[in-house]
């Protein structure tokens, strides 16, 4: 082992300006750092550590980089600067369908040429370029119908790619988006209502279709008793029907007659259905539309 005193050394400041230099020494050669002319640490390559453990007869410390890979539910790959895989977890092995497949050692775009000439290609050229992390949200080249969160971001000498499926939030925000022009097309249509109730069937949303019917707005409208608000002589029937769809046995449809806020009676074609939550029933949503007299069950 060499001599301390033969060992060269160099102020901290003048490691942090001149890194790339000093680093390139410190992989052939241990480098003393001093501070104030004090000398405090030692600056030497990775693979001379490791080496220098097993010579004192310890064995070399685990990569907790590798274990951390192991663990997390997330698809990872490490790269070097040269895009040759260092390391690929099982997940990401699962997301890509290459369940059993040797990938250590081969080139990334050999393993995944599905990535070559894509978003994330330019996304990991960027971090590897720039040393800055990058993201975005990319259709899954892998499976159809799939949408990956993918990032890259400098790893050691190279580059690690960080992918995650996002295809369930995705489905959740378009199906909101859905909902949402569903609900501003039926406001501009005009004819038709809607309420949401709880599973005790208080009113928790009613649309300005409904307060316009009713002749009552909304904030006099929430926390009411939806069945309150049919006619005498219907509201067992009503409160039947209603009930069996949050015991959840079945969307029901009926005519119904609504009392309204000037005294007058509107008869409505309602429809029922179930608002099923993770835990059970969380209520139901009414759409009703005018309604005659006749078709009173």
């Amino acid at each position: 082992m060499q001599d301390d005193r033969r060992r060269r050394s160099v102020p901290a400041a003048e490691l942090v300006r001149n890194f790339a230099h000093w680093r390139e020494v410190g992989s052939r050669e241990p480098v003393m750092v001093t501070h104030h002319g004090r000398e405090t640490h030692i600056f030497m390559g990775l693979d001379r550590f490791r080496l220098l453990a097993v010579e004192n007869g310890r064995a070399p410390a685990p990569d907790r980089a590798l274990e951390l890979a192991a663990r997390i539910h997330q698809g990872l790959i490490f790269c070097g600067a040269d895009l040759v895989i260092h390391h690929i977890n099982d997940v990401a092995r699962a997301m890509a369908r290459r369940y059993d497949r040797q990938l250590d050692g081969q080139h990334l775009w050999d393993a995944f040429p599905e990535l070559a000439g894509t978003l994330t290609e330019a996304h990991i050229r960027h971090s590897l370029s720039s040393g800055e992390a990058s993201a975005a949200d990319i259709p899954s080249p892998f499976r159809d119908d799939s949408w990956l969160h993918v990032q890259t971001f400098p790893f050691a000498e190279g580059v690690a790619l960080l992918m995650r499926d996002i295809t369930a939030d995705l489905q959740r925000h378009r199906l909101a988006d859905t909902k949402s022009a569903i609900l501003q097309a039926m406001t501009v249509h005009g004819g038709i209502s809607y309420v949401r109730i709880s599973a005790r069937g208080f009113i928790e949303v009613a649309d300005d279709n409904f307060c316009a019917l009713v002749g009552l707005p909304a904030e006099r409208l929430a926390r009411v008793a939806l069945a309150d608000l049919v006619e005498l002589a219907a509201r067992p029937y009503f409160r039947e029907r209603l009930e069996r769809v949050l015991r959840g046995e079945g969307d029901q449809r009926m005519t119904t007659h609504i009392l309204t806020n000037s005294g007058t009676i509107a008869c409505v074609e309602a429809a029922i259905a179930r608002l099923h939550g993770i835990y059970g029933t969380e209520g139901a949503i009414l759409l009703m539309t005018p309604g005659t007299a006749a078709h009173l069950a």
